[in-house]
């Protein structure tokens, strides 16, 4: 039994030894860096070793510290929008059930563009000269020069280029866990006399409550490291003003070459993604077990 045991075991060798080549020895090395001057730009930093240089060096950066406060402000604005806007449209379709055959195709298409090409695509529409809706804004007078070449307009542009492209995503997991709801309570509810809201509130709500946790635990994974779209239309310009997080950590690691101080950025963000991530997970868990 044992060795029948110890035989099974073997097969799992290639896929361990695949998660460890692209997964674990690339952190490894970002940790190994994280620890020692290194740049290929500046010769005196050569590898030696640094301690906790790099880390001290970034937690006091004022560059940085704007990138961690950018990247949760736009957390904080589309996340809860595109959950809000989720539920909404995910429970009107539940009341309309003709439309889903029209409107769920409609809805899988931005999920299906690769990030770079819904990046691309907005930079070339937003484009007061030839885009569309940049000609359409620049004739009514709003933003002329372009909605991303100014500070003011930039970043809520990409806050709501993430929205229309991941809205839809959290409209179908929602819809999905509404039409399998059990039937009797909602048959019950509306025998008793209540009202949608009253439905909506005391019923659909908790039902829902669980699955709301996992779609934001999944945008939220995937928005933390929002890196595609934003370095196409914006490079994390105007100035800063979208310099998110990877796109500081991209300019460090491969624009500069400073993989000292890069590799630690890099580290200091998967440790608040891990965070953020674990705090959810737990959440889920109690949810899914209350």
């Amino acid at each position: 039994m044992r060795k029948a045991q110890f035989g099974g075991y073997i097969w799992l060798l290639p896929l361990l030894l695949f998660l460890f080549i692209i997964e674990l020895w690339p952190f490894l090395q970002m940790l190994y860096q994280s620890v020692h001057h290194l740049s290929f730009t500046q010769p005196a930093l050569n590898g030696e070793f640094a301690g906790l240089d790099n880390y001290r060096k970034a937690m006091n950066s004022e560059s940085m510290m704007s990138s961690v406060g950018l990247t949760l402000k736009y957390m904080l604005i589309a996340l809860p929008l595109e959950v809000l806007l989720g539920i909404f449209f995910a429970v009107l379709l539940s009341y309309h059930l003709k439309l889903k055959k029209f409107v769920l195709p409609i809805l899988l298409i931005p999920m299906i563009l690769a990030p770079i090409v819904v990046g691309l695509s907005a930079k070339l529409n937003l484009n007061p000269d030839f885009g569309i809706i940049g000609i359409f804004l620049k004739d009514l007078g709003i933003s002329p020069s372009g909605l991303l070449t100014s500070a003011s307009t930039a970043f809520l542009t990409i806050i709501i280029v993430d929205i229309w492209q991941w809205t839809p995503f959290l409209i179908m997991i929602f819809l999905a866990s509404i039409l399998a709801m059990p039937k009797e309570p909602f048959e019950a509810a509306m025998i008793d006399g209540a009202n949608r809201f009253q439905v909506f509130r005391y019923l659909t709500l908790p039902f829902l409550t669980p699955v709301i946790i996992i779609g934001i635990l999944l945008r939220l994974t995937d928005a933390y490291k929002l890196f595609d779209q934003v370095y196409i239309m914006t490079g994390g310009g105007p100035g800063s003003s979208t310099e998110l997080l990877t796109i500081f950590a991209y300019k460090l690691n491969f624009k500069f070459w400073n993989l000292g101080y890069g590799s630690a950025a890099v580290a200091i963000l998967f440790l608040i993604s891990f965070i953020i991530s674990f705090f959810f997970v737990k959440l889920t868990y109690k949810e899914v077990n209350t």
